[in-house]
């Protein structure tokens, strides 16, 4: 992975803080479309927001350990940029904010776009069940095959202060 078409991005598809598991692609998909008005400031989303995966970017797997062992999470998946770019993803640099606090790292921070948010879609929050439940089943396929590209997660060990 070293030239740019080939950076990876380490995935942070399920975020521990969230409580989803990796194989809840479901919890995945709800919290993409409850966050999707975010992306609104994205150009060409302004009218519909943006399912998106939130990803670090990092050059190898070392580099991926390092980024992740700096964040609260533990787990994560591997992508190449160029994968998810033949899904028919978008790259774009975000920065994360913990309330005003600018997080450490979020300058390796990227947003990958899935898919716009339906359009004509109220918020999430404020559709029926049977809405939000024949929301899901249609983006469904597509979110999975997004977050496929990320490879099997992989665990942090508690080797105290080791660094790879």
């Amino acid at each position: 992975m070293s030239h740019v078409g080939e950076l990876g991005v380490a995935g942070y598809a399920w975020p521990a803080r969230h409580g989803c598991e990796d194989s809840d692609v479901v919890n995945a998909l709800k919290l993409a479309l409850a966050n999707a008005p975010a992306y609104r400031v994205i150009p060409g989303f302004e009218r519909s927001g943006a399912l998106t995966v939130s990803c670090f970017a990092v050059a190898n797997e070392i580099e991926a350990q390092i980024v992740v062992r700096g964040t609260r999470w533990s787990r994560y998946g591997l992508a190449r940029v160029s994968d998810l770019r033949a899904l028919g993803c978008d790259l774009v640099a975000t920065d994360v904010f913990d309330g005003p606090d600018l997080l450490p790292l979020s300058d390796r921070h990227v947003d990958v776009i899935v898919c716009p948010s339906p359009a004509g879609t109220a918020g999430y929050a404020t559709l029926t069940k049977a809405e939000r439940s024949s929301l899901r089943v249609s983006l469904g396929d597509r979110f999975t095959a997004v977050l496929r590209a990320f490879g099997p997660r992989r665990t942090i060990g508690d080797e105290a202060g080791q660094v790879p």
